[in-house]
């Protein structure tokens, strides 16, 4: 059995990337054949004496621990730093390592590098067995920017484990609900998304719950949120940073998802939302449009444009057969191509590819 080890987040913690985490792990215990996965919190979270601590003791067990393949799930900055020197303790005793980029902001990260720096993710990237993208914007990002072969870059689409299809049209006398999740921030859009739900109050039955996280470093966007909720707590409620399971209950009463991001890779929480029959109105960016086909699946609009997202909202709460319609081809996209199933099996045979060596010279030894 290859046995693999997960630097980054561990399921329990909150964001995109924890999902992708508990989804990969939790397909593996299902599997007819699966791989020996041990989860190893790399330090992204929490305090800084915390996340040095559990940095240290990543950096630790990819020294030492017995394992065939490590994957490496990353984003930019701290993440890629501390990611690159597991990569490096990996490589000084022979073990091949997967990357698994998620995220959003990588292109800035990568123009905004100092030149030894950029030297740096070149050397990281380039010791990869192979390197795992959301979507095609991303496949050529790796390859023009840090000049990895496409043979060693491979598409994999985030995958969820799906709900119930809709069934029926939205109940008449039930309320319209906006849900926005993710971290409360200017990326996210959450002040427009303000901005564009103020114009919505022809809809008397719709109302705007947003969950997640405040950004950081966006600290004036969490008081936006919550001066919007003290001025109107009939329509706006906000429900704080809620683990996975109370996100996804949120979801399946949601009449749509906005997600007006100004960047992303390709969120966990569209995919999570289709699979739940759950239409999304969002924005461009990232792999988005390999999930979301405008006006069939879900609403594109552009970044920043508080009035389209406002107009587009209007349109879908004034017109729930249309919305109806939406949520069955989100559910049928899901099933087509974003179900967890699929990316673990893609994923999987990367793992088997990069391990299959390292676990023979494995067996040899033992003999």
């Amino acid at each position: 059995m290859i046995r693999v080890l997960s630097m980054g987040p561990t399921a329990d913690q909150p964001g995109g990337m924890a999902s992708v985490v508990a989804e990969l792990a939790a397909q593996n215990l299902v599997s007819s054949s699966p791989v020996d996965l041990r989860v190893v919190d790399s330090g992204g979270i929490g305090s800084p004496p915390r996340r040095g601590a559990r940095f240290a003791r990543a950096l630790l067990r990819s020294a030492i621990a017995r394992a065939d393949v490590a994957h490496l799930h990353v984003a930019s900055s701290g993440s890629t730093w501390r990611k690159a020197a597991i990569a490096r303790t990996c490589s000084l005793r022979g073990l091949p390592y997967v990357i698994h980029l998620h995220g959003a902001g990588y292109a800035a990260f990568l123009s905004s590098a100092s030149p030894a720096r950029k030297r740096l993710v070149d050397r990281f990237f380039h010791g990869a067995a192979s390197v795992v993208v959301l979507g095609e914007p991303w496949a050529r990002l790796v390859a023009d920017e840090l000049s990895v072969p496409r043979s060693r870059i491979h598409v994999v689409h985030n995958g969820v484990t799906g709900g119930v299809p809709p069934v029926g049209p939205w109940p008449a006398d039930r309320r319209k609900r906006v849900v926005f999740l993710g971290q409360i921030g200017t990326r996210k859009g959450v002040p427009e998304l303000l901005r564009a739900f103020e114009q919505l109050d022809a809809v008397p039955s719709a109302e705007l719950v947003l969950a997640g996280p405040p950004s950081p470093s966006d600290p004036d966007v969490a008081r936006q949120v919550a001066e919007a909720v003290r001025l109107r707590p009939d329509r706006i409620s906000y429900a704080g940073a809620l683990p996975r399971a109370e996100s996804q209950e949120l979801l399946r009463d949601a009449y749509v998802l906005a997600l007006p991001s100004h960047a992303e890779g390709l969120p966990m929480v569209v995919i999570e939302a289709m699979s739940q029959g759950v239409p999304c109105v969002t924005t461009p960016v990232g792999a988005m449009e390999e999930a979301v086909t405008d006006g069939v699946n879900g609403v594109l609009v552009a970044p920043g444009d508080a009035d389209a997202l406002a107009e587009h909202l209007g349109r879908l709460l004034d017109d729930a057969p249309r919305r109806d319609a939406m949520a069955r081809r989100a559910y049928d996209t899901w099933a087509q191509s974003f179900d967890a199933r699929s990316m673990y099996e893609d994923i999987r045979a990367l793992w088997l590819q990069a391990g299959r060596p390292s676990a023979r010279r494995g067996e040899d030894a033992a003999q």
